[in-house]
């Protein structure tokens, strides 16, 4: 019995579909299992881009007013 590392390789993960994790919070798109650059954000796992974040923690945009002196 040989026992060459090398002869028998390591398995393709190319040969399966990857693995679903979650919906991200923001886009709703699929977040699959050993994916980069994915968040966890109270809980939810959201994309690390600025819209998924944005509409995640449901933001709003505001207007500051000086106030006159």
């Amino acid at each position: 019995m040989e026992l060459d590392r090398f002869d028998v390789g390591l398995p393709d993960p190319q040969e399966h579909e990857p693995e679903e994790y979650s919906a991200c919070s923001g886009c709703g798109g699929t977040i699959y299992c050993g994916d980069d650059n994915i968040l966890d954000i109270y809980g939810m796992a959201v994309h690390d881009t600025y819209n998924c974040i944005y509409k995640a923690v449901e933001a709003k945009k505001t207007v500051t007013i000086k106030d006159g002196d």
